[in-house]
Order: C-alpha cells, then sequence, then structure tokens
C-alpha cells in the first residue's frame, strides 16, 4: 500500500477512535442495579425491575410510531430487549477521593445482551464488549484521572475475530477471555490503586449508536493490511487531483440519449440540470462522482434515475443484479431515502407495481441491531441476523405462491396461456433490448438530421430563411416544393440548351464574349428566385449548371428523407418534441412547460416518462423472474445461509434482484458487507472465525448528505464499492464534529502526515480538501476528488440548479447569500393567497439569558411566538390543517427549544406532532411557515451564532425549509442591513412589523 495512503487511513482510524462516545452517562440512561452480580448467571431475577425496563423501551416504540395508550390496538407489545451489563464499577476510596475531580463511580467495561420479561439473558448480535475510551491511553483528555488499559491493548484482544455462540456460556467464556487479554487481569479479580471494585450489575438501556463505529475501525484495520487499497477509495483519497472537464453540454445530451435506459418515476421527467449530471456521470468512468445539491433541487429524482438506469443498464447486460449501497450518517436522512424509495411507484397498467406478492418498494433498509422488528414494521428490512423481508419470503411455501402470482400476471401482460420463469425473463428482457434500439435508432436519427441541417445550412441555402423551419426542425414540405421548382427548371434547362440556336452554340465554344452575354442573360432569366445562385465565376455551360440543379435535388430528397425518417420514428413511438438546439432552447421548453403545467414537452422529457418508465418497469419484472430463478435453483443448497465469501457474494445479488437499492448508516455498513472465514482453532479446539470485508464488491455506492458527513466515519465504506455518486452540499448543515483541532493536529503529526506542528499544511491544504476530522466531509473530499467541474463556480462537480420548493421571495435570499445567483427559482412569485409576507419580520423588545447549561433562551421571543401562533391558528388550520403539521420552528439554541416546547404545550399545542428545534429538527424536511427564534437582544456582545466564521451554513437551511413564509422573531436592533454577514444579508429581505413588548 502506498505509504501516504496508509497514513491517512490510520489517521482517520485513530480519530474515529478518540471520538467514539462511549462515555455511558448512566445519570441520563435507564438502569437498575443488581448487588452480588453473576456474570456467568443467565437467570438475573429482578423480574419487577426487568419488566419496568422492558416497559421503558417498549413504550419508546410506540412513541415513536405515534401510539400513546395500551388500549390502543395498535398498541406494540415486545417481550425482549437488548441491554448493556457492566459487570463491576469502581468506587473510589474515601482516602482517594479527595484528590479526585470526577468523585462519581466508573463503569469502564461493559458487554450486550439481550434481556426477556423472565429476566433470562441471550447471545446478542454485538458481541464484543465495550471499553469506554476515555479511560484507555493515549488519552485524548490528559487530565483524565483514571486509565484502565490502552488501546493497543484493547485491539490486541480483537484479533480474536468473531466467533458463533450456540450457548451463552461460551458467550461469556468469551466476553472473559477479551477481558482478561486486554486488561492483563481476570476479570472476577480486577482491582485497581484508589478504588474499591464492587461486583454490582449495571443493566441499561443502550443508547441505540452504542459502539456502532466499532464495524468502520474493524474496517479500517483490514484495509490497513492489503497490499493495494481498491480504486475507488484510492481516488477519493488523492489529494492531488487538476482534472476539470465541462459537465455535458445540451447539444451533447444526443450522444448519451441511449444510456440513459430508466426513469423510476413517470409523473415528471428529470429537470435540465438533473439531466446534465446524470448524462455527465453516464458519459464517464471516474470512480468518484460529486453532485452539489442546493435545497429543493430535486436530488432524489437524480438517484432515482440513476438507480433506475443501473436497474435497466444491468438487466440488458442478464448478467447480475447492480448491487448499490446508499449511505448517510444519521438514521433521519437514511430514513429519507428509504420513503423517497418506497413511495415510488409504476404507471398504471399490465406493468404496474411489482409481480411478486408482499414485496412494495425499491430498497431495502440494513438497521441497526438495535431496531426491533416493530419499530422497523412497514419497511423492507435486512438484520445481520438474517431476519427482515428476506427471512419472510426465502422459504418452499412463499416460492410457490410467488411463482404462482408472478406467472399469473405475466400470462396477463403477454397473452400467452403457458410461460415459464426463463421464458418470461426472456421475454421481457427482449423488450428491454427492443426499448434500447428504439434510443439508440432515436439518437442516429437525430444525429443524420442534425448533419443534414449542417449540409443544408452551408450547401442548400446561400443565406438563412425562416421558411424553411416549422417547430424547430426543417419543413420537408418546404424541401419537397423546392424539388419540384428544381426539376422544373431542370427541364427549362435542358429545353433552352437544346432549342439554343447552333452558330451560338459554336460562337459560345469559340468564346465570343457577345454570344456568351446573350446566353447568360437568357439562362438568368431562368433561373431567376430560384436556388441555383449565380456567382461571379459561374458557368454557363449546360453540364455545369445541370450538375448544379441534381445537387440541390439530391440534397433537398436526402434532407427530406432524414425528416420523413425521424418523423415516422416520432410517430411509431408517440413522441411529439425535438431534442432542444441549446441550453436557451431548452429553457423555453421548461418555462413553457410549467405555464402551461404540463409534465413534458421535448423529447428528453417525453422519453422519460414513456420509454424509460416502460424499461424500468421491465426490467423490474424482469429482475423479479431471475430472483424467483435464482431461488428455485438455491434454496436446498447446503450454503444457501452460508457466511462464507461465495454464499455471501451469491446473497447479496440474489436479493438485489428483489430490490435494486439497499439503504444503511455509515456505521452499520461495514458489518453487513462483510463474510466469516476460518481464522484458528481454539485452545478448546473449537474454531475461530475473521471477518473481512467483501472489498471493491458493492457495483455503486450513493452517499447522500454527504456535506453532514465527517470524513473518518465514511471514508472507509468507499473500499466496499467500485464508483461513488457523492450528493451534498457544503453550504447547507455540516458534520457534528467529534475532534476538537487540537486533538486533530496531534492525530495529524503522530501518523505523520505533518512533522511538527507549525507545518501549517494542513490549514493550505488539506483542511481545503476536507481531509481533516475538525473541519471535512465527504462531500469537500469528492469535490476534490471530482473530474468536472462548471464554469463560474468556486467548487468541483456538477450543479442542481432548479429550485421547487419556495416562493421566489424567500429562495432569492439562499441564492444571494450562499449560491452566486445560479439557483433558478421555478415556484414563482408569492401569490395573493399568502397569510403573510414571505419574507417577515416581528420585532420583540428584550434580552437573552443563559441557562445552568450555558444555553441562551429568551422569554419575551417565546411569549410572542406562542401569541402570535394562537393569534393566527385559524386562519393557519383553514388553509393548511393541523397547525403542528404546517408549522415549523428553528431556532440556534437548545435552552430556547424546551423553553418554546414547555411554552407551547401549556398553550394547548402538540409539541410532539411540531418540528421544533435547531436546523437538524427540519433536516431534509419542510413547512409552510417556518417561524425563526433568533434570541439574541442588543446587549448580547460577540458575533452571532448563526454568522460565526460567516459562514452561510445555518441561515441557508433555515430559510430554504420554508415553502411559503419564513417568518423571523427578533430584537431588530441586532440586524444590521450594512453587514455583509449571513444576518445582514437577512435583514435587506425582511418585511418588518413592530408588535408590543
Amino acid at each position: 500500500m502506498n505509504q501516504e495512503h496508509h497514513k491517512w487511513l490510520t489517521y482517520w482510524k485513530k480519530n474515529l477512535s478518540d471520538s467514539l462516545n462511549t462515555d455511558i452517562d448512566i445519570d441520563k440512561s435507564e438502569f437498575f442495579e443488581i448487588e452480588n452480580f453473576k456474570i456467568e448467571n443467565q437467570f438475573i431475577g429482578e423480574i419487577e425491575k426487568v419488566n419496568a425496563l422492558i416497559d421503558i423501551e417498549e413504550k419508546k416504540i410506540n412513541d415513536k410510531k405515534g401510539i400513546k395508550s395500551k388500549e390502543n390496538e395498535e398498541w406494540i407489545h415486545i417481550e425482549y430487549t437488548p441491554v448493556l451489563i457492566a459487570p463491576f464499577k469502581l468506587k473510589p476510596l474515601p482516602e482517594h477521593l479527595v484528590h479526585l475531580k470526577d468523585k462519581k463511580p466508573k463503569f469502564p467495561f461493559w458487554f450486550s445482551a439481550v434481556l426477556d420479561r423472565n429476566g433470562k439473558l441471550s447471545i446478542p448480535e454485538e458481541t464484543f464488549p465495550l471499553f469506554q475510551r476515555k479511560y484507555l491511553e493515549p488519552l485524548a483528555d490528559e487530565k483524565n484521572e483514571f486509565i484502565f488499559s490502552s488501546v493497543e491493548d484493547v485491539d490486541r484482544a480483537t484479533t480474536l475475530g468473531r466467533e458463533s455462540y450456540t450457548r451463552y456460556s461460551e458467550y461469556i467464556s468469551n466476553i472473559v477471555d477479551v477481558f482478561e487479554k486486554a486488561i492483563h487481569k481476570k476479570l472476577n479479580e480486577y482491582h485497581t490503586e484508589g478504588y474499591e471494585t464492587l461486583y454490582n450489575g449495571l443493566i441499561l438501556l443502550p443508547q441505540e449508536d452504542i459502539n456502532a463505529a466499532e464495524g468502520i475501525i474493524q474496517l479500517y484495520e483490514k484495509i490497513l493490511k492489503v497490499k493495494k487499497i481498491p480504486p475507488l477509495l484510492e481516488s477519493l483519497i488523492t489529494l492531488k487531483n487538476n482534472n476539470q472537464k465541462l459537465p455535458v453540454s445540451v447539444n451533447d445530451h444526443i450522444n448519451f440519449n441511449e444510456l440513459h435506459l430508466g426513469q423510476m418515476g413517470f409523473d415528471f421527467p428529470i429537470s435540465i440540470s438533473q439531466r446534465k449530471s446524470l448524462n455527465t456521470l453516464l458519459s464517464t468512468n471516474d470512480k468518484v462522482f460529486a453532485v452539489n445539491g442546493p435545497p429543493g433541487t430535486g436530488k432524489t429524482t437524480l438517484l432515482q434515475s440513476i438507480v433506475a438506469t443501473k436497474v435497466v443498464a444491468t438487466a440488458l447486460e442478464g448478467k447480475k443484479a447492480p448491487i448499490i449501497l446508499a449511505c448517510s450518517t444519521n438514521n433521519q436522512a437514511v430514513t429519507n431515502i428509504i420513503d423517497s424509495f418506497s413511495r415510488s411507484n409504476t404507471r398504471e397498467g399490465e406493468l404496474q407495481g411489482r409481480w411478486l406478492p408482499d414485496v412494495d418498494g425499491y430498497a431495502t433498509y440494513l438497521p441497526s441491531t438495535l431496531k426491533s422488528e416493530e419499530e422497523l414494521k412497514g419497511t423492507n428490512y435486512k438484520k445481520l441476523s438474517g431476519s427482515g423481508i428476506f427471512g419472510k419470503i426465502e422459504n418452499q411455501e412463499y416460492l410457490s405462491r410467488a411463482k404462482e402470482y408472478f406467472l399469473e400476471k405475466s400470462k396477463t401482460y403477454f397473452n400467452k396461456p403457458v410461460l415459464t420463469l426463463i421464458n418470461t425473463a426472456h421475454s421481457l428482457r427482449n423488450e428491454i433490448i427492443l426499448i434500447e434500439e428504439i434510443l439508440k435508432k432515436a439518437s442516429a436519427l437525430w444525429k443524420d438530421y442534425l448533419k443534414s441541417e449542417k449540409e443544408f445550412t452551408s450547401e442548400y441555402l446561400s443565406s438563412s430563411s425562416d421558411r424553411y423551419y416549422k417547430e424547430g426542425i426543417l419543413n420537408e414540405s418546404v424541401l419537397i416544393t423546392d424539388i419540384q421548382n428544381l426539376i422544373l427548371i431542370e427541364r427549362q434547362i435542358i429545353s433552352y440548351f437544346k432549342e439554343e440556336p447552333f452558330f451560338r452554340k459554336i460562337f459560345c465554344f469559340l468564346g465570343f464574349k457577345s454570344a456568351l452575354k446573350n446566353r447568360a442573360s437568357e439562362v438568368k432569366i431562368i433561373l431567376r428566385d430560384s436556388l441555383i445562385v449565380i456567382t461571379n465565376d459561374f458557368v454557363f455551360k449546360k453540364a455545369e449548371i445541370l450538375h448544379k440543379i441534381d445537387f440541390k435535388i439530391s440534397l433537398a430528397k436526402k434532407i427530406v428523407d432524414v425528416i420523413e425518417r425521424w418523423k415516422a420514428w416520432k410517430k411509431d413511438n408517440q413522441i411529439n418534441g425535438n431534442p432542444p438546439s441549446s441550453e436557451e432552447e431548452y429553457w423555453d421548453f421548461e418555462l413553457t412547460k410549467i405555464s402551461e403545467k404540463i409534465p413534458a414537452n421535448c423529447f428528453y422529457d417525453e422519453l422519460d416518462i414513456s420509454l424509460r418508465h416502460k424499461a424500468f418497469q421491465l426490467a423490474l419484472h424482469y429482475w423479479e423472474a431471475r430472483y424467483l430463478i435464482e431461488l428455485e435453483s438455491s434454496l436446498y443448497e447446503s450454503n444457501f445461509d452460508g457466511k462464507g465469501e461465495d454464499p455471501m457474494m451469491m446473497r447479496w445479488q440474489r436479493h438485489a434482484m428483489l430490490t435494486p437499492c439497499f439503504v444503511s448508516t455509515f456505521f452499520m455498513a461495514p458489518k453487513f458487507f462483510s463474510f466469516y472465514k476460518f481464522f484458528k482453532k481454539a485452545e478448546d479446539g473449537k474454531n475461530l472465525y475473521d471477518t473481512p470485508p467483501l472489498l471493491d464488491f458493492i457495483d455503486l455506492l450513493i452517499v447522500d448528505e454527504a456535506g453532514q458527513v465527517s470524513p473518518e466515519v465514511g471514508i472507509a465504506t468507499f473500499a466496499l464499492a467500485k464508483q461513488a455518486v457523492v450528493v451534498g452540499d457544503v453550504k447547507q448543515i455540516e458534520p457534528v464534529w467529534n475532534i476538537t483541532n487540537k486533538i486533530d493536529i496531534g492525530n495529524l503529526k503522530k501518523c505523520q502526515i505533518i512533522k511538527d506542528y507549525n507545518d501549517t499544511i494542513y490549514e493550505k491544504e488539506f483542511d481545503q480538501k476536507g481531509f481533516l476530522s475538525s473541519t471535512g466531509s465527504i462531500m469537500k473530499m469528492a469535490q476534490n476528488a471530482s473530474g468536472f467541474k462548471e464554469k463560474e463556480l468556486h467548487e468541483k462537480g456538477v450543479l442542481l440548479t432548479e429550485h421547487r420548493r419556495c416562493y421566489d421571495e424567500i429562495i432569492n435570499y439562499c441564492n444571494v447569500l450562499a449560491y452566486d445567483g445560479q439557483l433558478v427559482p421555478l415556484r414563482g412569485k408569492a401569490t395573493s393567497d399568502l397569510l403573510f409576507d414571505p419574507m417577515y419580520c416581528i420585532h420583540v423588545e428584550g434580552q437573552s439569558t443563559k441557562n445552568n447549561n450555558g444555553s441562551r433562551f429568551n422569554q419575551n421571543e417565546a411569549k410572542e411566538i406562542v401569541e402570535w401562533l394562537t393569534k393566527n391558528r385559524i386562519s393557519i388550520e383553514k388553509k393548511y390543517g393541523q397547525i403542528e403539521k404546517a408549522v415549523g420552528i428553528i431556532t440556534p439554541f437548545t435552552g430556547q427549544k424546551h423553553l418554546l416546547k414547555n411554552t407551547l404545550k401549556n398553550a394547548g399545542f402538540k409539541v410532539d406532532d411540531l418540528k421544533i428545534g435547531t436546523v437538524h429538527a427540519l433536516q431534509g424536511a419542510e413547512r409552510a411557515i417556518v417561524l425563526f427564534s433568533m434570541v439574541y437582544g442588543d446587549e448580547d456582545k460577540g458575533t452571532l451564532f448563526f454568522d460565526r466564521d460567516n459562514k452561510p451554513n445555518m441561515l441557508n437551511v433555515a430559510v430554504s425549509r420554508a415553502k411559503d413564509n419564513f417568518i423571523v422573531f427578533a430584537n431588530t436592533k441586532i440586524l444590521n442591513k450594512n453587514a455583509k454577514t449571513p444576518s445582514g444579508v437577512l435583514a435587506n429581505f425582511l418585511q418588518y412589523e413592530i408588535t408590543k413588548s
């Protein structure tokens, strides 16, 4: 492996280890304690406490589903829950206590288990124990007063690999063994200076992402051991990349027309910039493809088109289904992807929907091990354990039912009485091949037309004439009339020369000027107002003149033939429009389409909602047939449930036939895309297994909301894929960086990326390219790795520009603030029926205060917001329905969020239904009305939180969530219209109203 790559991968692995939030705060968690806990006991007793704990988890699950009462028949009952167990605690001794700043008991070691209502523990899915990072050397915080072990020793203990357990006692035996190898002491004999070891077990409900990054860290470790890193990962972490090709232009779209094979949606075509992005992707072999997606520009539709095209293209190849993984950094972003692929449906008719029972949507969620099946109800999912959609349907009973259902659907479509799965697959693929041929023919015909039009312009006419054009292309009727006129002139010339006097012919032949002049005068009369232009060097000879006429007739006939073949193709395929010849013409089509409220009016758009959508429907059913064929042939094979490399890859390829996209967080993906490999024999003779990753296996990795993904979290997953499409916006929500600048620079030095702390290359180069764990993102890194750059843009990558969410008055602020005017607002200006001005500010007198946690709040603003909502509730609900679904409230501070929630609750609002909080609360979401509580008063000193570093991110996100109204509540004395800050720019876009104090 390249030494520089090794250094960077080590650096990111180290930063991820340092950033892991393994500091379990028991004060903020639900737990109970058992005195004299025996780790080997499978039954823990304490039945009342056990059930109380499981009841808490049950309520949490029902709360997420919106179910509030146990009397509700939809109430979800659970019988067990995952727990974390600390087998001992360390209590500071009295004489040691006086020297400690942190006087609380310590719980440095935890392991997982599943706890049922009978108090019985069983083997969990995550079997490696948890060592709290803050107690391991090297210390991230040098002031830490307690050291448990070292990262190196814990890493060494992980080399045992993962083992499959059949009995709980085996699992516990391994926990004890790992502890001894990492700590160099027996678990039941552990003691350390200054602390009393109390073997009281703490049984705790874990937070969802506890220990989640373990899979990423293990993936880093595996990558660091390979001789050469996978090509996609290498492309991403290459600092030097000067490629800056221009994206595909409108005139080039026809060259890639047949490569855009599938379209998932059928209601609307993709937009101009989405098509440019898609065709640019299809035109390149670049490993990393970056798409800059400002708010409301339809990145989800683009991703659907990419997936649909992959599904159709692989069906044409007829080999294996594409394995596509869509990843993001948090569950909300992942849920948004799942929803978008679940809502999409196919056109009505015999190809509609799925031809398999009990299967919906085009994506399968790969959830955390802590997600219960009840929580995942209604979602296609696949757990590490194998439970989920495939666990339910991969059996003989379903196969028989599904096969009968599928063949009945195919019989209806093909109108044939007897069909087999193989015949159906073959027939479906043949129809896709036919559509591809139709698309190829269209491209060829239009290229022929463009070539003919060029010949027409350069060789047919001496000057341009609008009369030759109709509906944007050459009019064959005019050319046919020309041909008839030219044939007539041809006859006249033949007749003229036939009847020309004999002696004039002789004199012309001998070059007598008077004879030539007389001939020229007479021929000019015949050719007057014809397409035969008489130039200064015109030769008035019969053969020469007839050659010119014949050339015009032949060229006109050729052009007519090309036009007629083009129009015949359009008629056969029910296409009305033509490909636009320029970006200006494309925009004319787009704006006409919007004003006339029609779905499509140009060639490319019409193909999207007809042939391309049909190709996707056909491919969907083709892969369903292939899935059933594969299931039928492999269901009873010995390695059907095997966990080795080959059966694991075959299983993914089979599952990809059913749902073309898998969706996961970066934390879970490495755990899914790995396999079991024999490691060695243990001392007791049992087999130990390693879990190598499936490197370079996934066909396409899609990263959504990539601007929110910190480098160390996302990078390792790129090793699993062949190509990546990275979509995000560095001007919206940034990552939550868990690494401080000080620790980050220290790790750069430890990994020998910088020589000393004065080496500022990390500021000049690494920071700008997104490589740093304290400032970077996967989006910035993808921009650096991208081979494309738009004109007049600072960032590399292609840009989505059409914005449809907000009224123009709202998105224009974001356009000025963050996008250099590149966004094209398409929703239009605010309509007269709006309840309030689209950008509106209500002045509130008063100052902010800080609570015990140091977070700001403003009583006056909270009171004013509640009064405003109460006053306008009837009119808002009349226009939008339930007010809590129509309004979102954003504030920079959690103190204000809690105050608002309490105040609103007391005023009778359903705060559980209300989106309220920081910009993260409305991440990926939108509301008709967004209220923004600025909190600050004019006496507050320093930079406003939303203006820090003069970054546009916070206000850009806040404003762009509002479809109809963005309403600011603020002490207007803090808004300076002359300031070049985000709030200063905002001040110039707001309409103002002064209210009571």
